[in-house]
């Protein structure tokens, strides 16, 4: 993954990366794969708002309804 722009903001300590939509895809899908879930099941778990995991519920927050896969 490249990373178009990273800058810092108003706070010391926040850190601001800026990736392409095709790499934000592209992670998504890994986090999907290293979970062993499809964008579907994890859909579904937000839906039902019971996740398997912790890291599911988290990769949720990280990346529900921000993309259509």
């Amino acid at each position: 993954m490249t990373i178009q722009e990273q800058r810092t903001s108003d706070h010391d300590d926040d850190v601001i990366t800026e990736v392409s939509e095709e790499e934000f895809r592209e992670a998504a899908y890994a986090a999907l794969d290293r979970l062993g879930l499809t964008y579907a099941q994890l859909r579904d778990m937000a839906r039902r708002r019971d996740f398997s995991t912790a890291q599911a519920q988290s990769l949720w927050v990280s990346i529900g309804g921000a993309l259509d896969l």
